[in-house]
């Protein structure tokens, strides 16, 4: 999630890449009044009218100098403020791009301090460089191999007796050059040996996710609870006993809580809002939301 500070920059960038260049080239584009005069046939060019320095003696006849090609006009003031917008403009960009990077490093830093804090007060483990013990124990999930650099940081660690817990930041890359993307987001881990249930994952639902129904993609519906089946896809390759563990009570819990993805390995979950991180102010409430996830399942197990 970008800070204010690091949008108006971002936003100063594209501005000076589309003004910038425009005025550069109008500059260029724009005919001074004096090259539409010497055009004309009916102009004249009177020596008196030629700057002094330009103006030398041959056998007696004041002949005119031309200027060197490629060299702007020392009396015409267009020229050089076109020259030093262009100089500019290829100037200001690696500034702005450092200042971005700045920014984000910053921001980056101040969030890493703030968890730091959160952690303490929860009593809980902190890693902020990461934990690859965690990562490759969650290898296996779904969004651990979207993209590439999967990245764990300020992952915060707990739990109890029957369960184990971690709350960390995710962050992987898509594309490349232009459409280079970097996705990052919250995500709330559990492992408990209660947790025996169906492997499944189930994201909010999108527009195109209608069209890829009709081609035949997975998505299992539940026609006896809309709310459910409209605001996300369900799908697992265990599809019989994902749809017979998706009780009324599991169907109402997650059905009012749009927006979220869940996944599930043997004796584990992850949960978390796609490209959403979670601010330092509500880490506790993630905690509950998890928790709340933990005994949602456990409660399914206990009703058999």
């Amino acid at each position: 999630m970008m800070s204010p500070l690091e949008k108006t920059v971002k936003r100063l960038t594209w501005l000076m890449l589309l003004v910038i260049p425009s005025m550069a080239w109008a500059q260029d584009d724009a005919q001074p009044a004096g090259d539409r005069e010497a055009d004309s046939p009916a102009a004249a060019v009177s020596d008196t009218d030629l700057p002094l320095a330009e103006v030398a003696e041959v056998d007696g006849l004041a002949v005119a100098e031309p200027d060197e090609p490629g060299q702007p006009d020392r009396d015409d003031p267009n020229g050089w403020i076109g020259l030093v917008l262009c100089c500019g403009f290829w100037t200001v960009i690696p500034v702005i791009i450092l200042i971005i990077f700045l920014v984000r490093r910053a921001n980056a830093r101040q969030r890493t301090e703030t968890l730091s804090g959160v952690a303490g007060e929860l009593n809980l483990e902190f890693h902020p460089d990461g934990d690859e013990a965690l990562k490759l124990q969650l290898a296996e999930f779904p969004l651990m191999n979207k993209g590439r650099k999967g990245k764990l940081t300020n992952v915060c660690a707990g739990g109890t007796d029957e369960v184990r817990l971690w709350i960390f930041d995710y962050r992987f890359i898509t594309g490349h050059g232009k459409h280079r993307r970097v996705h990052g987001q919250t995500v709330m881990a559990m492992e408990s040996a209660l947790l025996s249930v169906p492997e499944f994952r189930m994201r909010p639902e999108r527009m195109f996710d209608r069209v890829g129904q009709m081609l035949g993609l997975q998505d299992i519906d539940f026609e006896e609870h809309l709310q459910f089946s409209q605001q996300f896809v369900l799908q697992s390759e265990m599809a019989e006993a994902t749809r017979e563990f998706f009780d009324d009570g599991l169907l109402d819990f997650f059905a009012g809580r749009p927006g979220w993805s869940f996944e599930t390995r043997a004796g584990s979950f992850v949960v978390y809002r796609p490209r959403q991180l979670v601010d330092p102010s509500e880490f506790q409430g993630a905690f509950e939301d998890g928790f709340a996830c933990f005994t949602a399942l456990r409660d399914r197990l206990e009703r058999g």
